[in-house]
């Protein structure tokens, strides 16, 4: 199972305090030495909290995978495919870069997926879309052409009880085993900490989580080395405890 390490929570600390630092770059470097696999950077072409030279230096830096999250809207398309990214997330139209990004909406949005899916393709761009944890999304999104999924789990994170949680994973594992049916690569992520991502990297069919702030929140105090080591060794424990029950 792989980590995604989301780089924008470093840019918002950088921006908040008017200062150059901490470099995206540099931060990046150190999660991938530490054991994350995918660098994901939140950009959209109207601006944001990561520059046009921030993805740039990125690409130049990171030799593992860069996934781009970005708005599906098409002036977003030739400007990501220059970055040269392995992958591209697509989240709703219109997002600004800074605020909260949302899933898109699989029918409403079938056939700008499908458009862009084949740009992309023609690129060697992998496409992902961000979905809400509804398997009938699924079927949808595989005569789309994109690449993968990846399923939202701000819902879960954000549930009120334990019941809510576990009617909450239950559809999660439900529309991931849809994914894998229709051979997706799936990967799951919104709002995962250290204390509840366990049952996520126990669900099948997950390959990849994706997690940002909750790594960086961790990382004032014990550095992002430390910080990367402990979730991708917490994202390991809870997989091949699974893996054992199967």
């Amino acid at each position: 199972m792989r980590l995604g390490f989301y780089i924008n929570p470093i840019a918002k600390l950088r921006d908040s305090e008017m200062v150059k630092e901490p470099e995206p770059a540099i931060i990046a470097s150190q999660a991938l030495f530490s054991g994350a696999q995918i660098i994901i950077a939140g950009w959209t072409q109207s601006g944001g909290l990561l520059s046009e030279r921030d993805l740039r230096i990125l690409r130049e830096v990171i030799h593992g995978d860069l996934f781009i999250l970005a708005p599906l809207d098409e002036e977003q398309i030739e400007q990501v495919i220059k970055l040269r990214p392995e992958g591209v997330i697509l989240v709703s139209s219109g997002w600004d870069g800074i605020r909260d990004f949302h899933t898109v909406q699989v029918e409403v949005d079938s056939e700008q997926m499908t458009s862009q899916a084949s740009i992309y393709k023609v690129a060697g761009i992998q496409t992902f879309a961000l979905i809400e944890p509804e398997p009938n999304n699924i079927k949808t999104i595989a005569r789309c052409d994109l690449t993968g999924v990846v399923i939202d789990t701000s819902e879960y994170a954000a549930a009120g009880s334990i019941k809510e949680a576990e009617e909450t994973i239950e559809r999660l594992a439900d529309t991931a085993l849809a994914a894998n049916k229709f051979e997706l690569v799936t990967a799951a992520g919104h709002g995962l900490n250290y204390q509840n991502v366990g049952p996520i990297a126990g669900l099948r069919y997950i390959e990849e989580i994706l997690i940002g702030r909750s790594i960086v929140a961790r990382s004032v105090s014990t550095g992002i080395q430390s910080a990367v080591k402990e979730m991708v060794n917490t994202i390991d424990r809870n997989y091949f405890t699974a893996c054992t029950r199967r």
